[in-house]
């Protein structure tokens, strides 16, 4: 989905919950089908999550339209403040999670195979956290990602835990990094309040013999080769080989660069 947003800056601090994948992207349509049919007609009945429907996935990138997903039904979005402190932690997990869905239950392991086809690949938020050079060659942008809190009363009250809903919003607007936004979608104008999503992987990515973050373009390109074929091949044709290796020989002149840097910053002779 393409949206237009306004944003009015803030300042002031806000983590992430150490649990493994706690970051939650997966949750959200640009993973799961966008008419949740991951859920099944039974589960569809079920008690909704904390966080649908008022919590967006935003995602932008400079010269690219900004792209806001849904939700799954069943992501519970939890926000708490740390005792003694005004950190506030931010949680995101699944609410019926013993009765997932099987796709889920094998996620991120089985990230980027479909029913028909095991093609494997990392994660979303694995990908968020790569290097820039990586998500130059296998996508050709940048990207950045807020989570997008629709600015009404019943959704803050809906997500704080133990916390009146006005000194709760007024504690998020403080927090560094977050911003009021108005989004257009369609004919459409809401306010919505932005958490920007860390790339912070300590203590919050699911990690697994299969599951690996992106260290370097080489390293991903051996481990999930043919998920990331398919994207060069659909970038740069038949280019993509040439492509590919030259982005590997860089990668390892600016590491080889970087290793002879002395500690004052400047590079030995």
């Amino acid at each position: 989905m393409d949206s237009n947003c306004t944003l009015t800056k803030n300042q002031s601090d806000i983590i992430f919950a150490e649990n493994e994948c706690s970051d939650g992207m997966c949750c959200f349509t640009c993973v799961i089908p966008s008419n949740n049919g991951h859920i099944g007609f039974f589960k569809s009945m079920w008690k909704s999550g904390t966080g649908s429907p008022y919590v967006k996935l935003l995602v932008t990138s400079e010269g690219h339209k900004n792209e806001l997903y849904d939700s799954c039904k069943f992501l519970d979005f939890i926000i708490s403040r740390n005792s003694g402190d005004s950190i506030l932690k931010i949680d995101l997990r699944c609410s019926i999670y013993k009765h997932r869905p099987r796709q889920c239950r094998d996620y991120p392991d089985s990230a980027g195979e479909s029913l028909y086809q095991q093609i494997s690949g990392p994660c979303i938020f694995n990908e968020y956290t790569a290097p820039g050079a990586y998500k130059d060659l296998v996508y050709k942008r940048k990207w950045d990602a807020f989570y997008a809190i629709l600015d009404d009363i019943d959704a803050i009250r809906n997500i704080f835990v133990n916390e009146d809903a006005h000194i709760a919003r007024e504690s998020l607007l403080k927090a560094e990094g977050v911003h009021l936004a108005t989004i257009s979608q369609g004919t459409e104008e809401l306010n919505y309040i932005l958490i920007p999503l860390s790339k912070r992987t300590q203590n919050i990515l699911y990690l697994s013999e299969k599951h690996q973050p992106v260290g370097t373009i080489e390293q991903a390109y051996h481990r999930w080769q043919e998920k990331i074929q398919i994207n060069l091949q659909n970038h740069y044709g038949t280019e993509w080989e040439a492509k590919l290796n030259n982005a590997i020989e860089m990668e390892e002149k600016d590491a080889g660069k970087r290793c002879n840097e002395d500690t004052t910053g400047n590079l030995k002779r």
